[in-house]
């Protein structure tokens, strides 16, 4: 990508962000609520507390048209967005043309920049970026942050944190900007990179727990039960009640070495097996067994703030709060929990799923949380239940509206290379149910009226068709 140019649009936002502090006004913010949009309002919030300005946030389910007009009338000087805002620029335009905005963000934008001077768009994409891998919205956020001080380097840890959550090192290894972001980090000694096992519960989970729960990858005749995985353990040397950074380097790899010889006995196929050892991120500003600790570790229990509606809370223990960690530790066990009743329910009822020509569609009504169908979908394809080459979506009754569903469409590499671009699909797909949707090739979103999900499943598997040229399908 063209770093310098972007690098360029990032002290335009981080210029327009500070002259407003120096006028008085309050900095509105508004992030995402998963942890790379809670990650990103943090980094932005820190940057503005230490400039002296004062700052107001919100973190937000999704950007609508009401909510944009609900921000409208607040009347602030300026707004900026981050880890959102891309995908409703016209929306932007229109209703807060009377202020400052800065949107910050790393998803596919709806134009390449503002038409009004007074709005800035600060998106790597427009520049080259690959919005999946090469950077997240915490990451935009940071480059946002550096250019307003230079001591904002010290927040490259909560930037990777905000990375990890948004699965951009999915692969095993981080790539474009990010890499920017981790030498930072590196050169202040507040974070660092090793070649680990990437299995979730490295730090606060016994070995047992961490091999039974892991979804991604699902670890065959392990995942999903605790006593085999104890056995398995034991049959090769290990104390089930150990924790992973509690092993020696000869114990880790002897691990390692037995987790890959499980897995090609199983039949995993070499993308999994390849993505089970790769780069993780730990941070020596926090104790090892603490969660905060290692980034993906630290990005799930922001997620579940965020998923469990207390998002600022997750940005209040970017900021060092610590009450805010401790009541957080008790809800990421409730969000465990609830991801582990999602996951059974799905294996269960695998076979209620739609299986169209390009796309298995599931509905689970109230059974699983609109905020975890993005999760449930991951699921579906780590388990097996779905052939890798189709994506999955999982719709679920929204919480918010009774009238409407939610859903969350995941898929595999092997299934981009066919030409698949979820978000592009769910966005034409929305648009003719009158809702709202978009999002990455690899993964987005969408919600719709409850009555359409018929039309749903048929409109998407037409739109993808049409993406890998099978058709033309229906245009109504």
């Amino acid at each position: 990508m063209d770093r310098g140019p972007f690098l360029e649009r990032a002290r335009e936002g981080a210029e327009l962000i500070k002259m407003h502090i120096e006028l008085g006004h309050t900095i509105r913010l508004i992030s995402h609520r998963d942890a790379d949009g809670i990650t990103a309002g943090a980094i932005l919030a820190k940057a503005v507390a230490r400039e002296g300005g004062s700052f107001q946030l919100s973190i937000v389910k999704q950007l609508s048209e009401e909510l944009i007009k609900e921000l409208a009338s607040e009347r602030h000087r300026i707004y900026v967005f981050s880890d959102l805002g891309s995908g409703s620029i016209e929306l932007i335009e229109k209703h807060l043309d009377f202020a400052t905005v800065v949107v910050a963000d790393h998803h596919p934008p709806e134009k390449s920049e503002f038409s009004t001077e007074s709005h800035v768009l600060v998106n790597p994409v427009p520049f080259g970026a690959n919005s999946v891998r090469d950077l997240s919205g915490s990451g935009v956020a940071y480059f946002v942050a550096r250019e307003m001080n230079e001591k904002n380097r010290d927040l490259a840890y909560i930037a990777i944190v905000g990375a990890v959550g948004d699965m951009q090192e999915i692969d095993g290894t981080f790539h474009g900007l990010n890499l920017e972001i981790l030498e930072d980090g590196k050169k202040l000694g507040i974070l660092e990179v090793r070649k680990e096992l990437r299995l979730f519960g490295r730090e606060s989970r016994p070995l047992y727990q961490m091999l039974a729960y892991s979804t991604n990858p699902e670890i065959p005749g392990i995942t999903g039960d605790e006593r085999n995985a104890i056995e398995w353990l034991r049959a090769r040397g290990f104390d089930p009640e150990m924790r992973y950074w509690q092993l020696r380097e000869e114990e880790k790899r002897k691990l390692h070495d037995a987790l890959v010889i499980h897995l090609i006995k199983h039949g995993a196929p070499k993308e999994t097996i390849d993505r089970l050892i790769g780069d993780v991120v730990i941070s020596p500003l926090y104790p090892e067994g603490d969660p905060r600790h290692e980034a993906r570790e630290f990005a799930t229990l922001l997620n579940a703030t965020g998923r469990l509606n207390a998002g600022t809370l997750g940005v209040a223990i970017c900021l060092g709060d610590e009450d805010a960690y401790r009541k957080a530790r008790k809800m990421l066990d409730d969000y465990k929990r609830e991801q582990i009743e999602a996951r059974k329910f799905i294996i269960q009822n695998w076979g209620m799923a739609d299986e169209g020509e390009h796309a298995y569609v599931f509905y689970a009504g109230r059974n699983i949380r609109d905020t975890l169908v993005g999760i449930a979908a991951n699921i579906a394809i780590n388990a097996g239940l779905a052939d890798p080459e189709k994506p999955v979506v999982v719709l679920a009754d929204s919480d918010e509206d009774e009238n409407l569903v939610k859903g969350s469409a995941r898929t595999t590499e092997k299934a981009l290379a066919k030409g698949y671009h979820l978000g592009e699909a769910l966005k034409e797909v929305a648009e003719k149910l009158g809702g709202e949707g978009g999002g990455h090739a690899i993964a987005a979103g969408i919600r719709f009226p409850k009555g359409r999900i018929d039309e749903f499943i048929r409109l998407f598997n037409e739109a993808l068709a049409r993406q890998v040229g099978e058709g033309k399908g229906s245009e109504d």
